[in-house]
């Protein structure tokens, strides 16, 4: 029989698109609860892909197919159903010594050197690995000087105590089956102009009392806003409280959500002391995930606290502050109404909340529709506003290379520095 040679030329896109396509099968079929694993151990579970699906466990071709020793992947698949096909029992296991008691010590006088360089500089162990390479010729591994920054107890126990912290909640959170009430990290973009109620951002708002002196914030000096919105809709809950205690914010919240037309899945908040203990509690209770800002970063919940300065200046600047409490909760109440169902928003088309979650009830692609065109505008000012602020005249340009080159003496222009300085108009 005569062979003809395979003279097609070799796709390379086609090659990667299959690979790919091995890769997402071996996720879905042998790591379906999504672990983090590391690199060698996502390689290892793509061999057992292989063995599985491709060979049908014929580990000898595996093996030739991969480029492997036969006994160490048979050694690895074993392994992997002892664990009863755990993809976290492919991470490869520590190479470092069990036993380290007898190893040498450093020299004395290197160890001396670690820690005064560390109390002169305090910094991490690998900057002080490049400090002292660079200023003493000396090349240490970066654990060994952490190694000894412990002996002599130069690591500060709060930061590591919450690396520790957040390793150990990363793990639970892992081998956990159920989704845990309260997360510490970010909720996804897409979150925020998904639907009705996929997630709502809540903000306290401090607001003065009349007749009262704020330099010390003391507690009875304000009333506290409880805020509530929604952040596909931007419709609002508001309630006003007499304190920020957690069981407060709790009965205000559960009052926020019931004035809701739509059920709340997610909910954004700071890690304040009044979004803690009961409210996780009454979150929990009412099945929504309790999502948390970072500290000090309020584009976590923007949308909040872009409606906290509108109420500063179209509610309690124009006047809407009471003594009393029931009168300030009542000109509050009217204030929700006129900002659910009256006032346009440019981000809803020019629509009150309550009319563009209506008009998504009827047609919800042309909600998404305004929503998109929303953000071209956004990104339209953003780029607007950044060449609007940039130098862009040819004369003032080069005037400010002239000058530049001559401060610089690197001078390009016969001009001397005086005359330079009539004529530029950054210097005249």
């Amino acid at each position: 029989m005569i062979k003809f040679k395979d003279t097609r030329p070799f796709d390379l896109n086609n090659f990667k698109r299959i690979i790919q396509t091995m890769k997402d099968h071996a996720k879905l079929t042998l790591n379906p609860k999504g672990y983090s694993l590391s690199e060698e151990a996502t390689r290892r579970l793509k061999w057992m892909h292989i063995i599985y699906y491709e060979t049908h466990g014929n580990v000898k071709q595996a093996a030739k197919n991969i480029g492997v020793s036969r006994q160490w992947l048979s050694a690895i698949k074993n392994n992997f159903e002892r664990h009863k096909k755990d993809p976290r029992s492919l991470e490869p296991g520590s190479r470092a010594p069990l036993h380290t008691d007898n190893r040498k010590r450093i020299p004395r006088d290197l160890e001396k050197l670690i820690v005064d360089t560390r109390n002169d500089h305090p910094y991490g162990k690998i900057k002080l690995k490049v400090i002292l390479k660079r200023e003493y010729g000396i090349i240490i591994g970066s654990s060994t000087i952490n190694k000894y920054l412990h002996q002599n107890g130069l690591i500060n126990p709060k930061i590591s105590g919450i690396l520790i912290k957040a390793n150990q909640e990363k793990k639970k959170r892992e081998e956990n089956k159920e989704i845990i009430n309260n997360v510490k990290f970010r909720p996804p973009l897409f979150l925020r102009d998904y639907k009705p109620g996929a997630k709502v951002e809540k903000d306290m708002k401090l607001i003065p009392r009349l007749g009262t002196v704020h330099d010390r914030r003391y507690k009875d000096d304000f009333w506290y806003q409880q805020t509530l919105v929604d952040t596909f809709t931007r419709i609002r809950s508001l309630e006003l409280t007499k304190d920020y205690e957690s069981k407060t914010t709790a009965i205000a919240l559960e009052l926020m959500l019931k004035r809701l037309d739509f059920p709340v899945a997610t909910l954004n908040s700071d890690g304040g002391s009044e979004n803690q203990g009961e409210v996780d509690k009454k979150l929990k209770e009412l099945d929504i995930l309790h999502f948390q800002s970072r500290p000090g970063t309020p584009t976590d919940d923007p949308r909040v606290e872009r409606s906290h300065k509108t109420d500063d200046d179209e509610f309690y600047n124009q006047g809407n502050m009471y003594k009393n409490f029931e009168e300030q909760q009542k000109a509050l109440r009217k204030w929700e109404w006129e900002y659910n169902y009256f006032r346009p928003h440019q981000a809803l088309g020019y629509l009150a909340p309550i009319a563009f979650y209506e008009l998504y009830q009827k047609d919800p692609e042309a909600c998404y529709a305004i929503v998109r065109k929303y953000r071209k505008e956004l990104r339209k000012d953003r780029e607007r506003l950044k060449r609007s602020r940039q130098l862009k005249n040819k004369k003032q340009v080069d005037e400010l290379i002239q000058f530049i080159s001559v401060k610089l003496q690197q001078t390009g222009s016969n001009l001397p520095l005086n005359l330079l300085r009539k004529t530029c108009q950054w210097c005249s």
